[in-house]
């Protein structure tokens, strides 16, 4: 797994009081001694999260800060403004004050690093959410735990929407082999996951045969969009 990328904003001190050298230990960390130098680095390297040390400028650092989230859109800013400095408006994500813990700056870097590795780790189609860690599938009204294959094979559809895939491709990819010679064990999973995700398995609209061929994942028109965070959580039913 790559080091969390970080873009530290602060000033040349003399006297050494910086949180770089604690941030190199744990993170892939570029430092920058101006906010015109940090928006030039992050647009052409740009990073997982922003450090915005304004209270080491002696400046609120509300500007750069604007500038930043113009730039850099949802990409995730920490803003620490000197503690004589309340009044303002900063469009950073977090907003912190001196004194405070090299941990607790730590702590709110690592709150947005577990939110990347959620996303990262969740597929969404539809009314369908994967969760490739957990190997979990969110349907409208049941969260289901799957078989590795069943998970590796569903990925493999919502990565691939409304694409042919043919059978020699999803046995390469799923089952890691060449031989096509009998697929059975592919259209018993299909029909495993049809029993998961279709309305009526029997008469599928997510997962359709394409005879011949293989198989084609897609959304209809007037699908419900993927569960939220908040949907209920549903016992998985029996298959």
């Amino acid at each position: 797994m790559r080091a969390t990328k970080v873009l530290l904003i602060e000033s040349v001190r003399a006297n050494g009081a910086s949180f770089a050298s604690g941030l190199q230990r744990k993170y892939d960390v570029q430092i920058v001694h101006s906010g015109k130098q940090g928006l030039l680095l992050a647009q052409t390297k740009r990073p997982d999260i922003v450090v915005l040390d304004a209270a080491s400028m002696h400046t609120s650092g509300d500007r750069i800060c604007a500038r930043l989230r113009a730039s850099l859109g949802e990409l995730p800013i920490i803003h620490i403004r000197p503690e004589g400095m309340k009044n303002g408006h900063s469009d950073a994500d977090v907003l912190l004050y001196p004194p405070f813990t090299y941990r607790k700056l730590v702590n709110r870097i690592e709150r947005f690093v577990e939110d990347a590795d959620t996303a990262n780790n969740q597929l969404e189609a539809g009314p369908f959410a994967l969760n490739l860690e957990q190997q979990t599938l969110v349907t409208a009204n049941t969260e289901n735990k799957l078989t590795p294959k069943l998970a590796a094979l569903m990925q493999l559809f919502v990565q691939n929407q409304n694409q042919i895939l043919n059978r020699k491709f999803i046995m390469q990819t799923v089952w890691k082999t060449d031989y096509t010679g009998d697929t059975r064990t592919l259209d018993v999973h299909v029909r495993w996951l049809r029993k998961i995700i279709e309305p009526e398995p029997r008469k599928p609209r997510y997962i359709t045969t394409v005879r011949g061929v293989g198989y084609r994942f897609a959304i209809p028109n007037g699908a419900p969009e993927a569960p939220s965070e908040e949907a209920p959580h549903i016992p998985p039913a029996d298959s």
